[in-house]
């Protein structure tokens, strides 16, 4: 068998489940680079999780993209090449299609999928030439279905999806595995991060999309401080795709993931739409009042 310890870099660790991961990998076989924003690292640091000597602790904000090369390069050269590679770090827009800017839907862009497709391309010919490797991409529920006032994010995850979907066939010859994680909604402060884009944060915003804002906002932040899955539980599944000898192109990161995946496929595409549609918190409220016009 072999001892050395496998080389695993991790993205978004300052809190939720990068930093629940990181703490798992801690406890095995494993030499862990877990990097955070560089606004966010010394909060990082200061965990206790940093002090292990299993665990590099380094500055990255993944959109930019000389920042990943120069982390990989210093990884293969300082630790070893990198034998796993999760994507977990992201961010998300709560902003109607009408009022994300240019710049807004780039930065989603960036951080969500092309930083992500950036590390796996710079981890990609050290996994070839050794003929393994292991990459999670950390998805959501967002990456399948989308929801009103959260297009960019979910664009930014369906791209993750597809992109996922073809390496898994590109790089099977080569026994690297590919994963999606999809995690839906997670007890936890989250939606205190959500980002605005420039156009409603300046109050720029049509005053007829309030209805959407308002109420999917109350809606949101309701269901995450009520859920029972925490960033501990998908950590937890994340760490045994990890592990498993086989592990599938997609997995469910919580028990809603699962249930929001079995109802999208069982029921019409038309039915599933409409009742969607008609379950959106206060949607009556929602722009024109005349149905007709709603319709």
């Amino acid at each position: 068998m072999n001892s050395t310890p496998s080389t695993v870099l991790v993205t978004g660790c300052s809190s939720g489940i990068g930093y629940e991961l990181i703490k798992l990998f801690e406890r095995g076989p494993y030499r862990i680079v877990a990097t955070a924003l560089p606004s966010s690292l010394e909060e990082l640091q200061a965990r206790p999780i940093a002090q292990s000597p299993k665990v590099t602790v380094e500055p990255l904000d993944v959109a930019d993209y000389a920042a990943g090369t120069a982390l990989v390069r210093k990884i293969e050269k300082e630790i070893g090449p990198v034998d796993i590679l999760v994507n977990n770090a992201g961010i998300s827009y709560r902003s109607t299609v009408e009022d994300m800017t240019v710049e807004d839907e780039q930065r989603q862009l960036q951080v969500n999928y092309l930083g992500a497709m950036h590390l796996i391309r710079e981890c990609l010919p050290s996994m070839r030439r050794r003929r393994k490797g292991r990459i999670v991409n950390i998805s959501s529920v967002g990456g399948m279905m989308a929801m009103p006032t959260m297009a960019s994010y979910s664009a930014s995850k369906f791209a993750l999806e597809g992109a996922s979907e073809a390496l898994w066939y590109e790089l099977k010859p080569w026994g690297i595995h590919v994963s999606l994680v999809r995690p839906g909604f997670i007890n936890s402060l989250a939606f205190t991060k959500v980002l605005y884009s420039r156009k409603k944060a300046a109050g720029e915003s049509s005053e007829e999309y309030k209805g959407h804002y308002d109420n999917m906002k109350t809606f949101v932040e309701k269901i995450m401080t009520r859920t029972p899955s925490t960033s501990a539980d998908v950590a937890k599944r994340i760490f045994k795709v990890c592990q498993r000898k086989s592990p599938p192109l997609r997995a469910a990161g919580t028990p809603d993931a699962t249930l929001f995946y079995f109802l999208r496929r069982i029921l019409p595409r038309f039915l599933y739409h409409k009742l969607l549609f008609r379950s959106l918190p206060g949607v009556k409220s929602w722009g024109p009042t005349d149905p007709e016009a709603r319709l």
